[in-house]
């Protein structure tokens, strides 16, 4: 059963990874809060239906949990969303990815404690990473990026209150409520900032490309993924989930052609190295926080 949730988590991975790439796809033809808001509102519909039993006894404290959390996850996929339509698949990815060393960071300053020597490391080399993969000759950082980086930020608050509000709630209801509330949030930001997009737009293949992030990107992932981490500790999941944007570099250059230099590429290792050096090296008695990665991918 852990080599099936291993490999469930792996296939989950993958998929987060490829949905970058869709992202990108479907942003050539429709605008970012739209596409979001297709998305998630797909996803909630999707999810309501597959675990609706569980949702007929949601509380008000169940219930304003997932609001808080799905304010910050939302926050995070608007972010993240306007900003891929500035930057590539590739990228994207990687800056995401830094979620996996901001989160300790914002617990230790929730605990009032100082990061472990461990954490301090990994947020070095992964910041140093950052700065090599976006700066560019003038030591500006690119729009896109910067709105990435914002939203890999939201990603790791939403993922700290996932941490604190979890052991006291169902997160299957968690899960979807934020989903939830992410659409509701991306569909008022479109209606608020964007022209509605034209119905000439929606051929067969831009159908197919949201219907991929809908069920693939969105609600099977976190149907996977919400069963394979019941089976595996958040260690062995974070790992796994390393690679995520590692699968996002390859299937963006496989499709889309995104190639990186070698500035490009070194900050890429730096990132994933500070990403492994935090999840890897954790004190023993430490406490893993369960990173919850349904909540970062594009």
């Amino acid at each position: 059963m852990r080599r099936t949730a291993e490999i469930g988590m792996l296939l989950v991975t993958l998929l987060w990874g490829a949905n970058f790439v869709v992202g990108k796809l479907i942003l050539e033809s429709t605008t970012p809060l739209y596409y979001s808001s297709i998305r998630f509102v797909g996803a909630t519909i999707l999810l309501g239906l597959l675990y609706h039993q569980r949702l007929r006894n949601i509380d008000k404290s169940t219930l304003k949990a997932g609001a808080l959390i799905g304010i910050a996850l939302g926050i995070g996929y608007i972010l993240q969303t306007v900003g891929l339509n500035y930057t590539t698949a590739s990228k994207a990815g990687f800056l995401t990815g830094l979620f996996v060393v901001l989160v300790p960071l914002f617990e230790s300053i929730i605990r009032r404690r100082m990061p472990h020597a461990n954490e301090l490391f990994g947020i070095l080399l992964a910041t140093i990473g950052l700065g090599v993969l976006s700066l560019n000759s003038s030591f500006a950082i690119g729009f896109g990026d910067a709105m990435v980086f914002l939203g890999a930020v939201s990603f790791s608050i939403s993922i700290v209150l996932i941490s604190h509000f979890a052991k006291d709630h169902d997160p299957i209801s968690l899960t979807v409520i934020q989903i939830a509330v992410t659409a509701v949030l991306s569909l008022a930001s479109a209606v608020l900032v964007e022209p509605i997009v034209s119905m000439e737009y929606f051929d067969m293949n831009l159908i197919l490309l949201l219907l991929f992030a809908i069920l693939f990107g969105t609600a099977v992932n976190t149907a996977i993924q919400n069963w394979a981490q019941s089976k595996i500790s958040a260690t062995s999941a974070s790992v796994i989930l390393v690679l995520e944007p590692v699968a996002a570099g390859i299937f963006a250059y496989l499709i889309l052609h995104d190639t990186m230099g070698i500035k490009e590429l070194t900050g890429c290792i730096m990132i994933i190295t500070g990403m492994l050096v935090t999840l890897l090296l954790t004190p023993k008695k430490s406490q893993q926080v369960n990173v919850n990665t349904a909540d970062a991918g594009v």
